[in-house]
């Protein structure tokens, strides 16, 4: 066995699951439970999904990109942006400097990096390059 202490897991109040659970994984992080539920909500629609991994892949691209890259006019893409800014996962930035002022920038952030990523390594086996 080894020489470090396994500390002693409570069990939960059974008026209080999610209490437990937010003070099991979530009592030394920044985050919330509703917060991480959430993200994964906003993650559940597979083409929400498919814009944070091209975000990831691309890093910051302009809304005009996104549109084009999912060419289905009937996609509400600024539906489904809202839902991924809502959940921290993507940010809408400023234009840069050499481009068109009138567009619309997004990039993933750093929470929606660490989605992809762990996706990455959990569904590929290895490490993103």
């Amino acid at each position: 066995m080894s020489s470090e202490s396994v500390k002693p897991t409570p069990d939960p109040d059974e008026n209080d699951l999610e209490q437990y659970v937010e003070e099991q994984l979530f009592s030394n992080s920044m985050g919330t439970l509703s917060d991480h539920v959430a993200r994964k909500a906003a993650l559940g629609d597979a083409r929400r999904y498919a814009i944070l991994y091209y975000l990831w892949d691309r890093g910051e691209v302009a809304r005009k990109e996104l549109a084009s890259a999912i060419d289905d006019p009937q996609f509400d893409l600024t539906h489904h942006l809202g839902e991924l800014v809502e959940a921290s996962l993507v940010a809408r930035t400023g234009t840069p400097e050499d481009q068109d002022g009138r567009q619309t920038f997004y990039r993933i952030t750093h929470l929606g990096r660490q989605e992809v990523t762990s996706d990455v390594r959990n569904v590929t086996g290895s490490e993103p390059q």
